[in-house]
């Protein structure tokens, strides 16, 4: 929980590596040839979601354009698993652009593009999170290593 709040924050504080923080998806989602990728820069709020313990209210918008792109608001969170274990869920609606036009192109000339975008999000957040923990968990075992050493 701790590392998904450190890292929401960095992204909606343009901070470090997360600075330029892009949604993104293949080539291939657009059934052009898979040879790359789409990235749309987001500008991403944050707070501490009151209702639910272990998740954030988030929104992010295009950083470029937000008229042309849809935008998103929902909750991200963890939900606790099994012992060292947990889950990462994100839930709430795009906010698509250009009323008709927007929901002409979501639903019949790029069906799902929005949708493979957050599960690229989730894959992201979900990574840096892992990592985090990760390297937490590595620097307790050497802190706990040289403490012993010192006995």
């Amino acid at each position: 929980m701790e590392a998904l709040g450190e890292l929401l924050r960095a992204i909606a504080g343009q901070e470090g590596p997360w600075r330029g923080f892009a949604l993104h998806i293949d080539l291939g989602d657009l059934r052009l040839p898979n040879v790359g990728y789409v990235s749309v820069p987001i500008r991403l709020t944050v707070a501490k979601d009151a209702a639910p313990a272990r998740a954030f209210a988030i929104r992010f918008t295009s950083s470029s354009l937000p008229a042309a792109f849809p935008g998103f608001k929902g909750t991200m969170g963890v939900e606790p698993g099994d012992l060292g274990e947990s889950s990462l869920y994100l839930r709430g609606a795009y906010e698509l652009p250009m009323q008709f036009f927007g929901k002409l192109f979501d639903s019949a000339l790029l069906p799902h593009v929005a949708d493979r975008s957050l599960e690229n999000f989730i894959d992201e957040i979900g990574a840096a999170c892992q990592a985090r923990v990760d390297q937490r968990e590595a620097e307790f075992a050497r802190y706990r290593f040289y403490a012993r050493s010192l006995q």
